[in-house]
């Protein structure tokens, strides 16, 4: 997911929005795939598979795990419910690579990828993916909303919400206009595409490989096929639940990786100077702050941990940002790029 530290967005649409209208029956007639690369996905992967298993206005899924040596019973558990799995020798895991040699061994023309842990929020989110690739011919690939877990942190609400959240359908191209001639946040509103919850056309990534890369690789290949003179769209109606606790560092080690990919993808730095860091952080506490005290689950029970863990974030992630776009890529600071990146 990438992120700008400082953006005054608003949270995601309800989880309990209506299910869409049933679409044209052309969708009960695709041929659909589920892609879903697996680790010791316990309970939560049970019940989002189930979920998938169930799902309407669409025919039996085609399900492919590639599967990075679990050891909790979770290939056993594929495998009870009809679907493949690939073997992914531990420590070869690559979130390009991997989705890519995945989408080449199913046989379907679409290809839900998504995570083990997050959750279809409607009977229908696969047929609300494949309707619009059904459709338009010209679209080559849909994606989704996320809607954060209950508890989840205000910052992080007003986060997915900025970048996967919205209730309004929008088609992604450049309709005429100049890559080149676009700023950098133009460029970041095109390439909007996360992998969490997705839909392929599998002739477009035939066309488009998804490319070898340890992060961020739905963005790079949306940012390839916008390029190109591909089309995205964003479907509002396919939501699943989805977010992470992670500690304050852990947050920001991502968003080092985010802006990392923006910088050499679109251009965008948003801490071009380490003298901006200081400000910065100040008004993202504040911010942080106001939306940690106008949570409607902030109490006496958990406001302090809560302010706690944003006043870290907003200086973790302004260095974050920084550091990311500006000298990641020197050669000096290659020591401490690879540790940050370790794990991710």
């Amino acid at each position: 997911m990438a992120e700008a530290a400082g953006d005054d967005a608003a949270p995601g649409a309800d989880a309990t929005r209506r299910d869409a209208e049933p679409y044209d029956d052309a969708t009960r007639d695709a041929r659909v795939a589920l892609v879903v690369p697996t680790w010791n996905g316990g309970a939560l992967w049970e019940r989002a598979l189930a979920a998938w298993r169930a799902q309407e206005g669409v025919g039996e899924l085609e399900i492919l795990c590639p599967d990075s040596g679990s050891r909790d019973g979770t290939p056993e558990v594929v495998r009870r419910a009809g679907g493949r799995v690939v073997d992914v020798p531990p420590g070869t895991f690559d979130h390009g690579r991997t989705r890519n040699e995945a989408i080449a061994q199913v046989s379907a023309e679409f290809v839900i990828l998504t995570v083990q842990d997050a959750l279809p929020l409607s009977s229908r989110t696969a047929a609300a993916l494949v309707a619009p690739l059904v459709a338009d011919a010209s679209l080559c690939a849909t994606y989704g909303r996320q809607v954060p877990r209950p508890g989840c942190h205000p910052v992080l609400v007003a986060r997915i919400g900025a970048w996967a959240g919205g209730s309004d359908p929008v088609v992604q191209d450049l309709a005429g206009r100049d890559w080149d001639a676009l700023d950098p946040w133009e460029r970041l509103g095109l390439v909007r595409y996360d992998h969490v919850i997705a839909c392929v056309r599998r002739s477009a990534v035939a066309r488009w490989p998804i490319a070898t890369r340890s992060f961020g690789e739905d963005v790079d290949w949306a940012a390839r096929v916008i390029r190109a003179g591909g089309r995205i769209a964003f479907v509002p109606d396919a939501a699943v639940e989805h977010s992470h606790d992670r500690g304050a560092f852990d947050e920001a080690r991502r968003i080092y990786c985010d802006h990392r990919n923006l910088s050499r993808l679109l251009g965008l730095v948003t801490v071009p100077r380490r003298g901006m860091v200081k400000d910065n952080v100040a008004a993202a506490r504040r911010h942080y702050a106001h939306l940690v005290e106008t949570a409607p689950d902030t109490d006496a029970s958990n406001r302090a941990a809560r302010l706690a863990w944003a006043n870290d974030l907003a200086l973790y992630e302004n260095w974050a940002q920084y550091l990311g776009a500006n000298l990641s890529r020197r050669w000096w600071f290659r020591p401490v790029d690879r540790w940050l990146r370790r794990g991710i």
